[in-house]
Order: structure tokens, then C-alpha cells, then sequence
């Protein structure tokens, strides 16, 4: 299953505001962050730190994904 995800925060500013990823189904939270290091090594050392939402809602490793529904990985931020 092909996936839309947006990206936020360093990884948008390094891979633009949207990436596409194919997912094996059935597709969780945790396959795409896993699909996500694969396809970007340069990230794969900051795996553990990022945060995936569906549908605008984070979401746990184990949660699935389905098709058509609004995908985000987020790393974290810091803010003053």
C-alpha cells in the first residue's frame, strides 16, 4: 500500500513537506517508521525518537494503518 505521510520540523526542512512510502499490509504505526529508516538512513538513529499521528491523533507502534487515512511522522521539538 502506497502512503502519503507529511513530515514536520528537520525532517521537512531535510526531505520537503510530504514523502511516499510503500507499506506492506497489514500496514501499523511501526512498519512505517520502520519503512521510513530503510528508505532514509541518514534518519535511522533517530527512529526511537519519532512520533507517528493518524489522522491527526499519535498513534502507538502497533496501531494500523489504512488506506487513505492522514499519516504524519514528527520528531520532537523543543520551543521556548
Amino acid at each position: 500500500m502506497r502512503v502519503t505521510v507529511k513530515l514536520f520540523a528537520m525532517l521537512r526542512e531535510h526531505l520537503g513537506d510530504e514523502i511516499e512510502l510503500e507499506l506492506a499490509e497489514p500496514a501499523t504505526a511501526g512498519s512505517l517508521l520502520e519503512r521510513f529508516g530503510e528508505a532514509y538512513p541518514q534518519f535511522h538513529s533517530a527512529l526511537a525518537s519519532l512520533k507517528v499521528a493518524v489522522d491527526q491523533t499519535y498513534a502507538r507502534n502497533d496501531e494500523p494503518i489504512a488506506p487513505g487515512q492522514e499519516v504524519a511522522i514528527i520528531p520532537p521539538v523543543s520551543g521556548g
